[in-house]
């Protein structure tokens, strides 16, 4: 298991309650766990590249649920409300937490949430060279070209823009540049206390827990990066924030939620992004248990 592994996985368990964490971590597939799994009255789910474990003997309990709360916000809850607000929680090592519950709403949508009783805890890992091979792709005469990265939901999007980031920044089959990394969600660089766990680069710039839109500009009018990157855009503020870039001569590097190129094209959410006219190259990736398949396809 990697190091930025190891990292992440030992923050998850050093959260769960005791009673769970001597059976979550003698699990035989916790090596390979992508997903921990965690509902009240049920029993204990990890998810793999090839299947499920269901962990019959560790049922989750509405204690347990309150306790782990309580360790994902550092006691803290209100100060993480905005986070929680989105659905997510982002803990040290870049292991990102989803969670359901009961939602507060007013006139405008979820305000807080509340009684949470499901957590999915998505166990990040580092792939330092898996970018390598699509390089040429992202760039002309060894500078970066605007794309954009279409794949499913935990179909690897995130880890190939991290090992993107890096060829980047060390010149790893291109020239070396500077990249500004726009962090949203605090998966793609994990950082701890401002310095990223994985490795992004030399010349790599990061803005973690900020609306991606803001970032980019910020980074265009201080940093002067060459090539920003990013995940997971969708929505007006998005375009008009690729927009800025491209019109400022920078690259973007970013992902989308698709798992063919007719739904690339026809998601309501990224109408707006794709009409832009921004992205040059479009790469769609697909998942066969641990192996990744890199196709590029046509606008």
């Amino acid at each position: 298991m990697e190091k930025s592994t190891d990292h992440a996985m030992n923050t998850v368990l050093n959260m769960l309650p005791a009673g769970l964490r001597a059976a979550v971590g003698s699990a035989v597939s916790l090596n390979t766990a992508e997903e921990l799994r965690f509902r009240v009255s049920r029993p204990v789910q990890i998810v793999t590249p090839t299947g499920e474990e269901i962990l019959r003997d560790a049922v989750f309990t509405a204690e347990n649920a309150r306790e782990l709360m309580e360790k994902l916000c550092r006691h803290s809850v209100y100060a993480r409300e905005d986070e929680l607000r989105r659905g997510f929680l982002t803990v040290e090592g870049g292991a990102r937490v989803g969670v359901a519950g009961r939602p507060v709403t007013d006139g405008n949508g979820i305000i807080r949430l509340t009684d949470v009783s499901c957590f999915n805890i998505r166990i990040t890992r580092e792939a330092v060279g898996c970018a390598e091979g699509v390089m040429a792709y992202l760039t002309e005469r060894g500078r970066p070209v605007s794309a954009l990265i279409a794949a499913p939901p935990a179909g690897g999007k995130t880890t190939l823009l991290r090992d993107v980031a890096r060829c980047f920044s060390n010149g790893v089959s291109a020239d070396p540049v500077k990249v500004c990394l726009a962090d949203e969600r605090g998966e793609l660089a994990g950082c701890v206390g401002g310095a990223p766990s994985f490795d992004v680069g030399d010349r790599t710039d990061v803005m973690e827990l900020a609306p991606k839109a803001e970032a980019i500009r910020i980074f265009i009018r201080t940093m002067s990066p060459d090539v920003i990157v990013t995940d997971e855009i969708g929505g007006e503020d998005d375009a008009s924030a690729l927009e800025d870039a491209s019109r400022s001569g920078v690259a973007v590097i970013a992902s989308a939620h698709a798992s063919s190129p007719d739904e690339l094209m026809g998601r309501k959410a990224l109408e707006a992004v794709m009409k832009t006219g921004v992205f040059r190259r479009v790469l769609m990736l697909k998942r066969n248990g641990s192996v990744l398949r890199i196709s590029p396809i046509k606008l």
